[in-house]
């Protein structure tokens, strides 16, 4: 005899199309879901263009109330990605306009092979973790010496890992510029690294 299906198995997670469509009837629920599969991107976006990681959380919510207010007015919703981080940057810049935004971290490794987006580790000697720092803050000053067009796409393609078109989409910019301005901002950004090394 066979035994019964169990009705406790887990429920395929909805397409993202089907929760915008009922989040933008209203569906709480669905608003939900859609915070919790893109809150983290977006809070990681912003704090590598901001200062402190309170600021990016502020900016962070303030960028799902405008989406989940404006949500109506987006005619395709196959395009939700670029403009909910198109909202997050206007938010950034709304913020930072007098001042300019801090960077944290790129996708480089160090002479070692080991990235220099790792914070010092408590494991690490207090010279290695001294060491660790310095790189860190290195480059955070690399990245925040970036002109701004070069660090919002240099942010998205080396931390976000969104493909150029995504960043062409988001910025408003061609895809021949993006792919330049990246190329331009990984080179810079490499240079005072490898300066940093090299001393």
């Amino acid at each position: 005899m066979d035994e019964p299906v169990s009705n406790l198995e887990t429920e395929e997670p909805a397409p993202l199309s089907r929760l915008i469509r009922e989040a933008k009837k209203g569906d709480l629920n669905s608003c939900q879901k859609i915070y919790e599969l893109y809150a983290r991107k977006v809070l990681n976006f912003i704090y590598r263009m901001a200062a402190s990681v309170e600021e990016a959380e502020d900016l962070t919510q303030e960028t799902f109330l405008t989406v989940f207010h404006k949500l109506g007015t987006l005619k395709d919703d196959s395009k939700f990605e670029p403009w909910l981080f198109r909202v997050a940057r206007n938010y950034v810049y709304q913020r930072y306009r007098s001042r300019p935004p801090v960077g944290v971290s790129i996708d480089m490794q160090d002479d070692e092979g080991r990235e220099v987006t790792q914070l010092a580790d408590g494991r690490k000697t207090p010279d290695e973790a001294f060491q660790s720092g310095e790189l860190e803050r290195v480059v955070r000053k690399a990245i925040r010496s970036l002109p701004e067009k070069y660090r919002e796409v240099f942010v998205l393609s080396a931390i976000q890992q969104l493909s150029y078109r995504e960043i062409a989409a988001i910025v408003g910019r061609s895809l021949a510029s993006v792919k330049t301005d990246i190329h331009r901002a990984r080179l810079q950004v490499r240079r005072q690294v490898k300066e940093y090394l090299g001393a």
